[in-house]
Formats: structure tokens, C-alpha cells, sequence
């Protein structure tokens, strides 16, 4: 039996039968791990659709947004928090200068050297003190109003010497 086809493609029958043969076989293999998947799959959905232990799926559903609404009440918690600790910090000290000196500047063994010093600690919104500490071995003389503004201008410009640094 010839068929004008395979003559046309100069194909013997034996060898186009085994070939289809072949895809045939191929193809019920794939059908079968198909028909597996399929069959997996269907168990999944039924369970999902029935639910755990025969829970419907519309009580599953309900108690999940019942949580996202209790998360979301917890997340109004949290922010009122955060606002609270966020103020509580701008009221913190964050910027602070420093200025060690000589008080009296004398130059003999009377003077101890530079370990007098002006200290400012300020907040966010530029409110703090200043604390002017002179020591000397013979005694304290006068208050330096010159130390303190140093100090002041340092504890101003301590934000801008944070970025530089970093």
C-alpha cells in the first residue's frame, strides 16, 4: 500500500507507522502526568472550597478580615505611639557643643591649664542651657560670656557637623 504522499516525501510506511507510533506513546505519557496534576489539584480545591474540618470557606474568609480589622486597630495603636515617641524626641537634647579653655590664662603653675569648659545642649526646636564650668587652683575670678557663645554657636551648627561626618 503507497500512498502518494510518503512517495512525495520519499517516507517508507514502516518507518512513518513507528514514528506516529512513537508521538502516540509520547503523548499518553504526558496525559497521564497531566491526569496526576489535574487529580492533585482537584483534592486542593475541594478541601480549600469545604474548608478544614468541614469549616465552609465563607467562615474562613469572614475570620481572616475579622484579624485584618483587629491589625488594623493595632496599627492605630502603634501610630498614636510612634507620634507620642517622635514629640517625646524633639524635645530631647540632639544638639550639643562644647568648648574647653583656659580661664584665666596665666601663664605660671596657677592656672591648670585648658580644663575649664562651656557646655550648651539644645533640642530640635533650639531650647536648652548652657553650662559654663571655670576651674582654676587659685580660685574663680570672672564668668567668659566669649566661651559660651563658641559653645552656643557649636551646638547650633551640630546637625550640619552630623551630615559632614557621615
Amino acid at each position: 500500500m503507497n500512498s502518494r504522499i510518503l512517495n512525495f516525501f520519499n517516507v517508507k510506511l514502516d518507518a512513518f507507522i513507528v514514528f506516529v507510533s512513537v508521538v502516540v506513546v509520547i503523548m499518553f505519557i504526558a496525559l497521564f502526568f497531566l491526569l496526576l496534576d489535574y487529580l492533585k489539584m482537584r483534592k486542593r480545591y475541594v478541601e480549600f472550597m469545604t474548608g478544614e474540618s468541614g469549616k465552609s470557606l465563607e467562615y474562613t474568609i469572614y475570620k481572616r478580615f475579622r484579624e485584618i480589622d483587629k491589625l488594623k486597630a493595632g496599627q492605630k495603636d502603634n501610630d498614636a505611639q510612634i507620634a507620642i515617641i517622635y514629640d517625646m524626641l524633639r524635645r530631647n537634647y540632639s544638639k550639643v557643643g562644647i568648648y574647653k579653655y583656659d580661664a584665666f590664662n596665666i601663664e605660671n603653675s596657677l592656672s591648670g591649664g585648658s580644663i575649664s569648659f562651656a557646655l550648651t545642649l539644645l533640642n530640635s526646636r533650639d531650647n536648652g542651657f548652657i553650662l559654663n564650668v571655670i576651674h582654676n587652683r587659685a580660685g574663680c575670678e570672672q564668668v567668659l560670656a566669649a566661651e559660651e557663645k563658641i559653645s552656643l554657636d557649636m551646638a547650633l551648627k551640630y546637625d550640619e557637623k552630623k551630615e559632614t561626618d557621615k
